[in-house]
C-alpha cells in the first residue's frame, strides 16, 4: 500500500505514546485539533480506527498498539541516527542538558555520582539548578526535574525509586551507654527532626509507640542539616534510603535496627515534552537510571 503521510504517522506515534492528544500537540508544536486530523486521515488511510474513543480520554486499539509500538523504535533510529550525524559533523561541540532537581536528591546523593557521568560522557555538559520540592516549583523549562511528589498515575512522571525510612545515627551515638538497643529506647534520644516532628510521630505510631513524646529535639529545616547532625553524633534524624546510602556505605552512619516504613513519596522524574531523544538529555536520562538501579540494589528494594 501507499505509505500514509509521515505527519499523520508522526502524530499517531506521540499520542499513543503520550495517550494524549494534547501533550502530543505540545510535543509536535500543533494543536491538539490538528493532531486529531492527522490520525483520523491515518486511520481512513489504513482502513481502521487506531484509538478508542471515550469522554476525555482515547484508549489505543490492540492493533494499534503493536503499530505504535514499531513506530516508536523507528522514529527512535531515525533521530538517533540523525543526531550521531550531526554530532559528527560538529565534532567536540558542546552538548547540554538543563537539569531541575530536587535538594535533598541532589545534595545527599546525586552530587557525589556527577564525576562518574562526566567521566563516561565528556562532552556532554548539563546546566543544574535545584528546588525544594515539587510545590516549590522546579525549572518547568528544564529537559528534566526530578520531583519528590506522591505518586498519582500521571502519565508525565516517571517513577525512579520509591522510599523507605528508618532511624540513623553515627556509629559514635550507638556505643553510648543510654544508645537505643530497642525501639522504645528511642524515646530517651535526642530526635532530630526533619522540617516538622510528624515524622517521628509516625513513626512512633507505626511501631506501637504512640503513646511516647516524639516531640522533643531540635527541627532542621533542611534534610542535609538533619543528617549532619547525625553523622556528628547529634542525635538520631529518620532518613530515607538516597539520603543515607553513601553515608552508611562509609560508615559515618549506622541503622540501629532493621526496621523500615514505606512512606507514600518517592521520586519521580518529568521529561519535558519535545526532546525525549536529545542527545544530552538521552544520555543523562539513561545514565541517570542506571545509578537508581543500582541504588535499588544496594538498599535491597524491590
Amino acid at each position: 500500500m501507499k505509505l500514509p503521510s509521515l505527519n499523520a504517522i508522526r502524530a499517531f506515534e506521540a499520542a499513543a505514546r503520550l495517550r494524549s492528544f494534547k501533550e502530543a500537540a505540545d510535543e509536535l508544536r500543533l494543536t491538539p485539533s490538528a493532531v486529531s486530523r492527522h490520525i483520523r486521515l491515518l486511520e481512513q488511510a489504513l482502513g481502521l480506527d487506531l484509538f478508542e474513543r471515550g469522554f476525555r480520554q482515547v484508549a489505543l486499539t490492540p492493533k494499534a498498539t503493536h503499530y505504535a509500538r514499531r513506530l516508536s523504535a523507528a522514529f527512535r533510529e531515525i533521530e538517533n541516527a540523525t543526531e550521531e550525524t550531526g554530532e559528527q559533523a560538529i565534532g567536540r561541540k558542546a552538548r547540554r542538558a538543563s537539569l531541575s532537581i530536587n535538594a535533598t536528591f541532589m545534595n545527599l546523593w546525586l552530587a557525589d555520582r556527577l564525576p562518574r557521568f562526566r567521566d563516561r560522557h565528556p562532552n556532554c555538559e548539563l546546566d543544574i539548578s535545584i528546588h525544594d520540592d515539587e510545590n516549590r516549583g522546579g525549572n518547568p523549562s528544564a529537559d528534566l526535574l526530578v520531583l519528590f511528589t506522591v505518586e498519582t498515575g500521571d502519565p508525565s512522571l516517571l517513577p525512579l525509586v520509591s522510599l523507605v525510612i528508618f532511624p540513623v545515627c553515627s556509629p559514635a551515638f550507638l556505643d553510648k551507654k543510654n544508645a537505643p538497643r530497642k525501639p522504645a529506647d528511642l524515646a530517651s534520644c535526642r530526635l532530630l527532626h526533619e522540617n516538622t516532628t510528624v515524622w517521628w510521630e509516625e513513626w512512633f505510631e507505626k511501631e506501637g509507640l504512640a503513646g511516647l513524646d516524639a516531640k522533643p529535639g531540635p527541627i532542621f529545616h533542611d534534610p542535609a542539616l538533619a543528617v549532619r547532625e547525625a553523622v556528628n553524633g547529634g542525635g538520631v534524624a529518620l532518613a530515607d534510603n538516597i539520603m543515607v546510602e553513601d553515608l552508611l556505605a562509609s560508615g559515618q552512619l549506622v541503622a540501629p535496627f532493621t526496621i523500615r516504613h514505606a512512606i507514600p513519596q518517592s521520586y519521580c522524574l518529568r521529561q519535558k515534552p519535545g526532546n525525549r531523544n536529545s542527545t544530552s538529555v538521552r544520555l543523562f536520562r539513561d545514565w541517570l537510571l542506571s545509578e537508581i538501579a543500582t541504588h535499588k540494589q544496594v538498599m535491597r528494594l524491590a
